[in-house]
């Protein structure tokens, strides 16, 4: 704080004492307006003439004013004047004087030593630049007001509204919650004991056993963690003994040295919050209409009063606790204890009172003239009643509409002496539950009440006992066998009858989501074991095709024998991909689940991805006499970015899913024609108009979430929006098959897998992969026209790539970014290269296209022997050289040595004769990364003078593993199951690359 001119050693004069320069002289002073007290005298006597400010006669008009504004403000304030004033100040009056603003400072928090200790305090105020007669800043004006007691007030309503949230569980459960919740005020509940209580031991049984502490070591002295409430001496057990007994809350205190006579016994106690010993312990009774359930033990905040606003939160906190509990006790519990109240309700007037009194559930007492005779507060609280009415059809209004017939019915059944009732009532009044409840109107919820209500009836020699009982609530006891009153007992089971709502809703969806697996699960098995089941006849088939052909057939047979063979072949070959797509689904799926899917963008072409996505389907649409045409749209605008950054492989995963679905939904139709169109926008793209209507994008899961792979915006950068359509001309679809699209293991119907297949998957996965790169996906139909369905993604422009580089792994992070386009560009305009996967224009090639291709030399690490001998074959029919290794340090004996011994694939050549690896990861002896190393490592030495190109081979096909492998020092990974074809074009694509890179560094 700043340093005023000293004036405290004026002497303290009475408010009379007061005389100024100007007064003396007879004439009106500007401080005559200043109140005349005993404080405003230290200021008007003193000697302003010895400071800087000079006599207050002398002041300018500014200084004046806000003098005067001092001494009329009801609140505490300062002025600070003049430029010698020597000051302590913290950052914000700095920036007060520097800027001239006004600095607030709200709920500050102060320790103020009065009261007689140190006493947490909050302040809020105000630090206002004041300018002088200059029209500079030559002062701080600063008033403040105190806080503290709304501060801990919402401190401790926190803590409560906690205790009020734990969801209702068996009580074993929810005792430990207690503590949880508590430990979130340290500052008002430095230390806690939960006690749980069994009245219904055997007698000399333990029934006292510890539930939990706060700031308590497990085992200390203080708090045994069983022990018997009726005979016990250890620890606190006396104080909890005594609470029970007359079931108010027990205090012990510094102040009147009941604390300090068993202050040993918190000896070793780690105080919370301020790490000091409080100076009043509270040990409560945890009890529910007289039912003692447990004792609650808090020490209080020790820079806080024990005043009423302490007892009101630790009353209120105690009550929650109370509610809590009795929530948590099962139905059969709650009714042993209700029949042990009603026992107990006959044999004592105090007890009865006393539950009357403290009882947290609600209480009412109706007379035969149906009017409310006496409720106690809680029966007001949970029905919402008012007090002034007290007829029960005035009642029977908080009640929901529904309920009021079947209440008054049982109401005047018990009238006339008809049997307990126990029933669930729903009130017309609503509540706001913990957790927003999305189909709830407005987050509100019905309020429900437990009732349970029963006539007290007059029973022969019983009549004397109640009327000595109930002698101030029974007005005529003359009649026996008749009721007199209607005692009710009402709970308030909101949140209970709320949390079941939610657990059937949860438990329904559970359900939906099971049927839905297991239609998923039959569909998978439906979509494996047919392809299967082709693949084992057509095997056999060919297996046997020459079984009864002898030499004197004619060469026409064998001919055609080997047509037959081809065409088998080629339809395995297509039942294997069915297959991979199927377990890709699977795989995916199982990675979304997870939260390990990533995106991975690159700088690549939409154009060329789609091309390169419609080629792949080149064979499959042939064979299908479908037509299919990729489009671009400027509709909308100009093309603006030719090259963007995206993620080629997620992107051709949803154009596969969407294109299959065309060439499936089309194949048997009259027209069949399958049209791929792909625009931009600068926003994000509205609904689009297409041949079947407008269509609507899917609302997404996380609204107008961005693509967190992508980097930050540059200043001048706008986003960009790349959109892609797939329409065809299938069966099309109605408004309720559109309505189970694009959710998990569902389809149009529950059987279009058996008539067309499909996991139910793909359409799901591609809204997963559309949202995760801030998109969404959408569908227009018309039935029996076709369909159209649509996605976009969220993107940047991008400088287009001087090179095509060597495949590199990808590293994405969610929290660095960087903002410009000048990223690793591990991609070419081939997505296929980015992606690991073979080239498309291979995927469908001809089986006499694979002998068209020029030889490579090839060293062929693989561990397993099949494998070896069917690719070593396939390989030499397409005229390459083929080395064989077993396994890594096989390899690197093939390339150390040009005299090594000889395989029956081939012989072993220099590593000048090698022109490509083919390198298997898993082996034995040294895998394939650890050999890749080793290659690395030979070549910085300088003993292998070029740049050997590696392909690995591998079934891991997740992410991380490839990128695992290109971090090995890889050229490119090669995902299991592979064909011959895709093999060589694997090779050509990193030939090439590698040859171009050398070039470029020459």
């Amino acid at each position: 704080m700043p340093d005023l001119e000293p004036i405290a050693d004026c002497a303290e004069p009475s408010p009379g004492d007061y005389t100024g320069s100007a007064n003396a002289q007879g004439s009106k002073s500007w401080t005559d307006s200043i109140p005349k007290t005993a404080h405003n005298s230290l200021f008007l006597n003193h000697d302003w003439s010895s400071t800087t400010l000079g006599p207050v006669d002398e002041w300018g008009p500014a200084l004046r004013l806000y003098a005067s504004m001092i001494f009329a403000d009801n609140r505490g304030a300062v002025l600070w004047w003049g430029d010698d004033r020597v000051a302590f100040y913290n950052e914000e009056f700095d920036q007060a004087v520097t800027t001239g603003r006004t600095v607030n400072q709200d709920d500050q928090p102060l320790y103020l030593e009065r009261h007689g200790y140190i006493e947490e305090s909050y302040f809020y105020g105000q630090f206002i630049p004041v300018r002088g007669d200059s029209g500079e800043i030559e002062g701080i004006y600063n008033s403040v007001q105190e806080s503290t007691a709304r501060v801990l007030l919402e401190r401790r309503r926190q803590c409560i509204n906690r205790l009020a949230a734990i969801p209702t569980l068996p009580i074993c459960e929810t005792l430990p919650r207690f503590i949880e919740a508590l430990r979130s005020n340290p500052l008002d509940i430095p230390i806690a004991l939960l006690y749980s209580f069994d009245e219904l031991s055997a007698e000399g049984s333990t029934n006292l056993r510890l539930c939990g502490s706060i700031g308590i070591p497990e085992g200390h002295r203080c708090a045994p963690l069983e022990a018997n409430l009726e005979t016990a001496q250890d620890g606190l057990v006396p104080y909890l003994r005594q609470a029970k007994l007359t079931g108010k809350p027990q205090v012990l205190s510094r102040s009147d040295g009941s604390l300090q006579k068993c202050e040993d016994l918190f000896d070793g106690v780690e105080w919370g919050g301020f790490g000091e010993p409080s100076q009043h312990i509270i040990i409560h009774p945890l009890q529910i209409g007289g039912t003692v359930l447990g004792f609650y033990l808090q020490g209080t905040n020790p820079r806080r009063p024990y005043d009423d606003a302490t007892r009101a939160s630790i009353a209120d906190l105690v009550r929650q606790i109370e509610v809590t509990w009795i929530n948590a006790i099962t139905t059969q519990q709650a009714q042993l204890r209700e029949q042990m109240l009603e026992k107990r309700a006959t044999e004592s007037e105090n007890r009865l009172r006393h539950m009357a009194q403290y009882a947290p559930v609600g209480m009412v007492q109706t007379g035969l003239d149906s009017k409310i005779q006496w409720a106690n507060d809680q029966f007001y609280e949970i029905t919402g009643h008012d007090r002034s009415k007290p007829d029960l059809s005035e009642f029977m209004q908080v009640l929901a509409e529904e309920e009021r017939g079947p209440t008054t019915a049982f109401v005047e059944e018990l009238l006339k002496g008809g049997p307990r009732v126990v029933k669930e009532i729903r009130l017309n009044r609503a509540w706001t539950p913990p957790i927003k409840d999305d189909d709830g109107e407005g987050g509100l919820c019905s309020a429900w009440m437990l009732v349970v209500t029963f006539p007290l009836m007059v029973r022969n020699a019983g009549a004397r006992r109640l009327k000595h009982v109930l002698t101030s609530l029974l007005v005529d006891s003359k009649e026996n066998g008749k009721p007199k009153l209607i005692m009710g007992y009402i709970l308030d089971i909101s949140q209970q009858k709320w949390a079941e709502t939610v657990q059937r809703r949860n438990a329904a969806a559970a359900t939906l989501a099971k049927r839905r697996q297991e239609e998923f699960i039959d569909s998978t098995s439906h979509e494996m074991r047919n392809p299967l089941s082709a693949i084992t006849q057509l095997a056999d088939g060919i297996a046997n095709s020459l079984q009864d052909v002898t030499q004197e057939d004619k060469l026409e047979i064998w001919r055609s024998a080997a047509r037959e063979s081809v065409a088998a072949a080629t339809t395995i070959l297509a039942c294997a991909a069915h297959q991979k797509r199927v377990i890709d689904d699977v795989l995916i799926l199982s990675r979304l689940e997870s939260q390990m899917l990533s995106i991975a963008p690159v700088v690549a072409q939409p154009s060329r991805v789609v091309s390169d996505t419609v080629r792949m389907f080149s064979g499959e649409i042939q064979m299908n006499g479908i037509e299919i045409e990729a489009t671009r749209d400027d509709t909308n605008g100009i093309w603006k970015a030719d090259w963007v950054l995206m993620d080629t492989s997620r992107l051709t995963q949803v154009l596969i899913n969407l294109i299959s679905n065309g060439i499936k939904f089309t194949a048997s139709r009259p027209t069949r024609k399958i049209s791929v169109l792909y625009g931009q926008q600068a926003q994000r793209p509205p609904h689009l108009k297409t041949i079947f209507g407008d269509l609507e994008w899917i609302p997404s899961r996380h609204p107008e979430t961005p693509n967190i792979a992508l980097p930050d915006l540059a200043e001048d950068e706008d986003k960009v929006y790349v959109y892609f359509c797939v329409q065809d001309t299938g069966l099309g679809l109605s408004e309720e098959q559109m309505d189970c699209l694009f959710q998990r293991f569902s389809q149009a119907t529950s059987k279009t897998h058996v008539t067309y297949g499909g996991s139910g998957l793909g359409l799901y996965i591609s809204r997963e992969l559309a949202e995760k790169q801030g998109g969404g996906v959408g569908v227009a139909s018309k039935p029996g026209e076709g369909s159209v369905f649509a996605f976009y993604i969220e993107t940047r422009a991008a400088n287009p790539p001087e090179h095509m580089p060597l495949e590199r792994p990808i590293f994405t992070s969610r929290s660095s970014k960087t903002a410009n386009h000048d990223l690793p560009r591990r991609t070419s305009s081939n997505p296929e290269i980015a992606n690991g996967s073979a080239s498309s224009e291979h995927r469908n090639s001809p089986p006499d296209a694979v002998h068209q291709q020029n030889g490579f030399r090839i060293l062929l690490v693989e561990d397993n022997e099949v494998n070896q001998k069917v690719l070593a074959r396939q390989l030499q029919k397409a005229k390459c050289t083929v080395t064989v290794a077993n396994h890594g340090i096989e390899a690197l004996e093939v390339l150390d040595s040009a005299s090594g011994s000889t395989s029956s694939a081939g012989d072993h050549t220099h590593w000048r004769h090698v022109d490509v690896i083919l390198m298997d990861v898993e082996m034995p002896e040294m895998d394939g990364l650890q050999c890749t190393r080793r290659i690395r490592k030979l070549e910085r030495e300088g003993k292998i003078t070029r740049h050997l190109p590696i392909v690995a081979t591998t079934a891991n096909v997740r992410q991380e593993q490839k990128n695992e492998a290109l971090s090995a020092g890889v050229d490119s990974v090669l995902s299991k199951p592979f064909t011959v074809s895709e093999v060589l074009a694997k090779i050509r694509e990193v030939i090439t690359l590698v040859e171009r890179n050398e070039g470029t560094v020459a």
